[in-house]
């Protein structure tokens, strides 16, 4: 089996090496938690609000990438995901438990402030074009659009993951008629979704310093995130 990088790109390009025992470790890599003060509430509650000053833009899309999401927010994230994971477990797929462990825990989703690519839980379950005994389980869009990564369950109980340009299990996308997904393009990018998560964490990590560089200025009791 060939391995790949997260984007889709042949591994033999990639220098990193990826930590021992990465499935019982991965949520360590998670990016480090970032205090919520009220200037960033008030920020983000601004910028969500459309109350947009041109001088504190930046600052304002900061603070509302990193604000946490509301309840009802994660409810939903995490009611979508169990009725899809009944239906893929009910067809004789599983689940990965890293990935079950992620979307249900609030406060490490809140914690993945990636600046274009989030969580996202398919409307419903498609197969594999290509492969009809495999199940695609859609996990994480590009915010823009450009790319989105899905699940790649197999029936013998293993996964991969693997990307595609569309999204697929989503036909609110295409109102009006069903769209000719036999003709998408699918890439393997990960042998497991915790080798995908990995490389998340790193870049939402990046992404944070950035954010609190946005935000120091704002603060005058010294906070630095």
């Amino acid at each position: 089996m060939n391995r790949v990088r997260w984007d889709g790109l042949p591994l033999e390009e990639n220098t990193v090496e990826l930590p021992p025992n990465l499935e019982e470790c991965i949520f360590d890599h998670l990016p480090k938690p970032i205090s919520i003060t009220p200037v960033i509430e008030d920020l983000a509650e601004r910028y969500l609000g459309g109350q947009l000053v041109p001088q504190d833009y930046i600052a304002m899309q900061a603070a509302a990438f990193i604000r946490p999401s509301a309840p009802e927010v994660h409810q939903k994230r995490r009611d979508t995901f169990h009725a899809r994971a009944a239906e893929a477990e009910a067809q004789g797929f599983v689940i990965p438990n890293v990935f079950r462990q992620l979307v249900e825990t609030d406060a490490w989703v809140d914690r993945l402030h990636h600046n274009c690519i989030w969580m996202e839980m398919p409307e419903e379950l498609w197969r594999l074009p290509s492969n009809l005994d495999s199940l695609v389980f859609l996990a994480f869009t590009e915010g823009q659009g450009c790319c989105n990564w899905h699940l790649l369950l197999a029936p013998d109980g293993t996964h991969s993951m693997v990307s595609c340009e569309h999204a697929f299990g989503m036909p609110s996308h295409w109102p009006g008629h069903v769209p000719d997904y036999s003709q998408w393009t699918v890439e393997r990018c990960a042998d497991s979704i915790e080798e995908w998560l990995y490389h998340y964490f790193q870049e939402s990590a990046e992404h944070d310093v950035g954010y609190v560089k946005h935000l120091r200025p704002y603060h005058t009791d010294g906070w630095n995130g």
